[in-house]
């Protein structure tokens, strides 16, 4: 698959994942809250959103188009993926651990991209 293929695919699957999450019935109240800010647009889940994310392997959807390169991930403090050397593990991973903490994670695309970097994943709690 060329880049410009997997990028528009991944692209693609980010919002697809996303309302399917959605339209699941995630927890009593569905909590997906729009962001569109410093060259951000995506969603932030709340905690049943998040873990729902790891269990149906939406992160492995998402890398199985893209490159790490182009995902940039930030996780929490005190996340055992953090590394002195970086950030280890996988997406689903890092859902799994922050719904765990009672935390959520925030994804989407970077407009416009920071150098390799298209997409962007964001675990807190």
């Amino acid at each position: 698959m060329t880049r410009l293929r997997k990028t528009i695919t991944a692209a693609a699957l980010i919002p697809a994942g996303i309302a399917a999450i959605a339209l699941s019935g995630a927890g009593a109240a569905s909590a997906i809250a729009p962001i569109n800010d410093n060259g951000r647009i995506g969603v932030q889940l709340n905690q049943g959103e998040t873990a729902l994310f790891g269990q149906i392997n939406a992160g492995n959807a998402i890398e199985s188009v893209t490159s790490p390169s182009q995902i940039g991930v930030r996780v929490a403090p005190g996340s055992i993926y953090a590394g002195n050397d970086g950030i280890r593990g996988h997406l689903d991973q890092f859902a799994d651990e922050a719904a765990s903490r009672g935390g959520q994670i925030s994804l989407g695309v970077l407009n416009p991209p920071r150098g390799s970097q298209q997409f962007f994943f964001i675990q807190s709690w």
